[in-house]
């Protein structure tokens, strides 16, 4: 079947509605549909309310939530394009947390999640909005909160894909004089190219070490793990020969991830630090391999590139944990130079300081 299904996810707020009316208006054969009226009537035609759900076990709560997304498969047999609103989380308002609301299975119901990218700032004022004009009435909360599940939201939809074997993309939520600014299909941006394959060991690791507790030591040696862990992975996407790159690491923050990734690497390596004014290639007939932690907006690569030798035409490779997806307008503009790999994204508004910084994290220092 070529008829495709997409959930467009984020926070309550995002404008999630409008943004699939006008994903569906923009191709032909699209229809937007409001999931929570389609799950409010499969409701009623299983005489249960969202409260009675609610307050059943996440087990069970599941079985009735799966039961509603395989229905929606028929959706898509009708619809060469169907997108549905939806969460990844929801607020439980009868037990006072917060539960998934994604199905979790998704039997080829689904064939991709499309996060809509609202920053906080934009999210509480479309709430305002909403309240004040009393067409929803949602809580407000502050932005640093928002920011929060916004992160959470996103990894979620990052996960899920991943574990089915989706499509993942995401769209900015723009807006222009308090409108929703026009937005079409092909203004979604897929990552799953930028993906360096990766199994369940190699995925827990990479979730491990965004955990601030992990003591320095613990860091560096994650890092390292990893490192020697994405080797396979980046040769079984890439197919190029030991003695065909170079490898130049990143300072500080790509180092220990550079140092596992040449565990059993001959060919030259070397680092990369920042402020130098000219980068020293070992070969100008052999590809560049440049390894780092985190790209955030793309400047620090975009930096590099610039200061190969004007003549160097071969094929540049950055590997690195994760990318912000706010850095993409950079990374797509060097795409006839560079190729990206990675093992996750990020979509947080604010680059991480002070302790909380890669590089502070892995010396133990306070920047």
């Amino acid at each position: 079947m070529n008829n495709k299904l997409y959930f467009v996810v984020g926070l309550e707020g995002s404008g999630k509605t409008t943004a699939t009316k006008l994903l569906a208006d923009s191709v032909e054969g699209g229809v937007a549909v409001q999931t929570s009226s389609r799950l409010f009537a499969f409701l009623d035609s299983e005489s249960l309310s969202l409260k009675e759900i609610n307050n059943l076990p996440i087990e069970q709560r599941e079985v009735i939530i799966n039961k509603f997304h395989y229905q929606l498969y028929y959706d898509k047999e009708i619809n060469k394009f169907s997108f549905f609103d939806g969460h990844m989380f929801v607020d439980n308002l009868e037990q006072g947390i917060r539960i998934s609301a994604m199905a979790n299975e998704n039997r080829s119901v689904s064939d991709g999640l499309i996060f809509l990218n609202a920053s906080s700032a934009q999210i509480n004022i479309n709430i305002k909005n909403d309240n004040l004009a009393e067409t929803r009435f949602r809580n407000l909360k502050s932005q640093n909160k928002l920011k929060e599940l916004s992160e959470i939201e996103f990894q979620a939809a990052e996960n899920y894909c991943l574990k089915n074997n989706l499509q993942f993309g995401f769209l900015n939520s723009t807006y222009e004089n308090g409108e929703f600014t026009s937005k079409r299909f092909s203004d979604v941006t897929f990552l799953n190219s930028y993906l360096l394959p990766q199994n369940e060991e190699l995925r827990s690791k990479y979730q491990d070490q965004f955990d601030f507790d992990l003591k320095p030591s613990d860091l560096r040696e994650r890092h390292l793990e990893i490192g020697r862990l994405i080797e396979e992975p980046f040769h079984s996407k890439i197919d190029i020969g030991k003695k065909n790159y170079q490898v130049i690491s990143m300072d500080r923050s790509g180092n220990f991830i550079a140092n596992g990734f040449v565990h059993n690497f001959d060919g030259q390596y070397s680092t990369y630090h920042q402020g130098s004014d000219n980068i020293d290639l070992f070969s100008m007939d052999q590809d560049v391999i440049i390894i780092d932690s985190v790209i955030d907006t793309g400047a620090t690569i975009e930096d590099i590139v610039k200061k190969l030798p004007n003549n160097y035409n071969k094929q540049i490779h950055v590997i690195c944990l994760c990318i912000n997806i706010k850095s993409l307008p950079k990374l797509q503009a060097l795409s006839n130079k560079v190729t990206f790999h990675c093992l996750g994204f990020s979509n947080k508004e604010d680059r991480p300081t002070g302790k909380k910084d890669m590089g502070a994290r892995l010396y133990g220092t306070s920047s």
